[in-house]
């Protein structure tokens, strides 16, 4: 009877009552979402045989998954709280009142949080005087039954997730321990290098300024010792030297000269942007070209030396015993543009070349690789390495990335394709395709093959498997009419394609999809004028280089303004017909007049010559074709009077 007016254990009652079954807790277990229940009025659901799901019947968060049933009982702990208060529960409910959980005959007046019990007034007098209970919380009946046993299951909680927290928050705080205290390495570091340095430089400037003191005070005595020995002679004479001394200091210059703060995960993140304008050092039998450093965002501040960049420089083809041997030497200089260096190197052999790149020690991403080209300066004696024959007459000639070489054969009407897998062969009505003299030929960034059709005034698009795919043009002196065409080159950099208009003489100029984009060039002998244009090549930077009949190259820009010629004083040519530019930019003409190849920069200047006329080896006979470079940097040459390819 006690019970149903007493709010204290009603209030208790209603705290250990399962949501489930609303009978008091047996066995109670609690999920990871803090509600509790009986172990028996979990619900466990089969997912599969060997999976189960646990549901909390009062919410909806996510299902805990068990591989056995087994699991119910370990997974979920025992609230031991839980426990005690049903043990509470029990005692209480055989008396009509609440007892003192401590001496068990007065009744109780509060509740220690702590210890989890009811006190009468005396035991908690005793309580408060023990100095091991002085800082436990008591609580009124009232103000106990407000706190919800939830909450008691909840600290439970938080006192698990603390334990394992712990140490990783211990780890934290060392790891920010040790972070402060490199930090505070670095700059005592920064501060002895500082006083090192400014020892060092005032080492420096003071004997620099002692020398230049010496030098006009030596200069002085020269003169006075002079004026001495032409005493005879009066002169008004004024010193050759001027007290003009000074010390001229750049403050904003010192932080990029002195060094930079970095860390290493910064630099790990780093990355090689590009290799570009390969260039010839002819006086020092060098190349040099300029490389670029990418920074991660949060390095934008970051300024690496030249001195911390250092290069490792193979052929990419070599393997392990020969690597060693054909490391070539490089050093780094910085240029005016921030994290652009160039690389001065001397090359052991030429093609395709693997760089990997480091700074401070630490070795950045993307290793980038280049190609060292063919070398005029450096070799003292040009010669062949290898001669593709079973080709008719050959005008044209390419070769794809993957090493196929593709040639246009004049006398056969045909063009091939040499692979691995031997020559293909298409023209002559198969696959539909039909050439009368095939000429140039150039091939396209989706891999297909542009052909000149030299006597069916028309260019023809094919596919690398000799699929025949579009083409246009006929007999005319129209936009897009063709009058014996032959040269052909597509420029990577201006996304066009030229094409050599020989017997309209001028140059036509498409778009990568072959429409029209535009013309230049007439008969004549002027500046921008030809005389049967053969062929025609690009440069990296999408310079136009045209081999003219006037015995001469002429350069255009992309959209066809005249900038300049050359071919006529060293080096004369004599009817030159292709013409290739390599990627350092020099460019090499083949010579139908004098069978040979002359070398020349993109400014004209002569360079070399090489070959003459014959069949033997570097010899040339009526080389009227084209010519061309493997990325590797090979030069494949059309001899076409020989019937052959000959590659250097």
């Amino acid at each position: 009877m006690a019970l149903k007016t007493n709010p204290f254990l009603l209030k208790l009652k209603e705290q250990l009552t399962c949501a489930k079954c609303h009978g008091l807790y047996t066995s109670p277990r609690i999920l990871p979402c803090h509600h509790s229940f009986c172990q028996n009025c979990i619900e466990v659901r089969e997912v599969q045989k060997v999976l189960y799901s646990v549901q909390c019947p009062s919410c909806d968060a996510e299902p805990i998954e068990l591989s056995s049933l087994d699991e119910v009982e370990s997974k979920f702990s025992v609230t031991p709280k839980l426990n005690e208060l049903r043990d509470v529960y029990d005692s209480m409910k055989e008396s009509e009142g609440i007892h003192c959980g401590n001496c068990f005959i007065a009744s109780a007046a509060s509740y220690c949080k702590d210890c989890n019990k009811t006190l009468c007034n005396d035991c908690i007098d005793a309580h408060k005087k023990w100095s091991e209970f002085a800082t436990h919380a008591i609580l009124g009946l009232e103000e106990a039954l407000k706190a919800p046993t939830e909450s008691m299951i909840e600290e439970e909680a938080e006192e698990k997730v603390t334990s394992h927290v712990s140490p990783i928050l211990s780890a934290i705080s060392g790891r920010e321990a040790e972070i402060r205290e490199q930090g505070e390495a670095v700059k005592e570091e920064i501060r002895s290098f500082l006083k090192s340095l400014t020892s060092s430089l005032e080492d420096k400037f003071i004997s620099e300024v002692d020398e230049i003191i010496d030098r006009k005070l030596q200069m002085l005595e020269k003169q006075k010792k002079e004026s001495l020995n032409t005493s005879h002679e009066i002169k008004e004479l004024e010193p050759v030297e001027k007290a003009d001394i000074q010390f001229i200091g750049s403050k904003e210059s010192i932080s990029h000269h002195v060094g930079s703060v970095v860390s290493r995960a910064g630099l790990e993140e780093c990355k090689v942007k590009e290799i570009a304008t390969i260039k010839h050092m002819p006086e020092e039998r060098a190349i040099s070209f300029e490389l670029s450093i990418e920074l991660p965002n949060h390095e934008l501040h970051l300024d690496l030396p030249a001195s911390s960049i250092s290069l490792s420089i193979e052929p990419a083809s070599a393997n392990t015993t020969t690597k060693h041997s054909q490391v070539i030497d490089a050093r780094v200089i910085p240029t005016d543009k921030p994290r652009v260096y160039q690389v001065i190197c001397t090359p052991v052999i030429r093609g395709r070349h693997q760089v990997c790149i480091k700074a401070l020690g630490i070795q950045l991403k993307t290793p980038s690789s280049f190609t060292i080209p063919f070398n005029p300066y450096i070799e003292q004696v040009i010669t062949p390495i290898r001669t593709i024959g079973d080709v008719q007459r050959p005008c044209g000639v390419a070769v794809s990335d993957d090493g196929r070489v593709i040639v246009s054969e004049y006398s056969a009407s045909v063009v091939s394709i040499l692979g691995n897998e031997g020559k293909l062969s298409f023209g002559n009505e198969i696959n539909n395709i039909i050439f009368n003299g095939s000429y140039g030929i150039a091939i396209t960034d989706d891999c297909c093959i542009i052909v000149a059709d030299y006597n069916n005034h028309r260019i023809q698009r094919i596919s690398m498997d000799g699929q025949y795919v579009t083409s246009f043009g006929c007999a005319g002196c129209g936009p897009m009419q063709l009058n014996y065409p032959r040269g052909i080159a597509i420029s990577r950099a201006k996304k066009l394609v030229y094409i050599a208009d020989t017997s309209n003489h001028r140059i036509q100029i498409f778009n990568c999809d072959l429409t029209f984009f535009g013309l230049f060039g007439k008969k004549g002998a002027g500046n921008g004028e030809f005389n049967t244009p053969h062929d025609v090549a690009i440069d990296n930077e999408g310079f136009v280089y045209v081999t003219d009949w006037n015995h001469r190259i002429q350069k255009f820009t992309h959209d066809g303004k005249y900038l300049t010629k050359f071919g006529s004083n060293a080096g004369q040519l004599n009817r030159p017909s292709g013409i290739a530019v390599d990627n350092a930019g020099l460019v090499y003409v083949s010579e139908y007049g004098k069978n040979c190849v002359s070398i020349f920069t993109s400014d004209g200047d002569f360079v070399r010559s090489f070959g003459e006329k014959g069949t033997g080896e570097n010899q040339f006979k009526d080389i009227e074709g084209g010519i061309t470079f493997d990325k590797d940097g090979r030069l494949y040459i059309c001899d076409t009077g020989n019937d052959r390819i000959i590659v250097y």
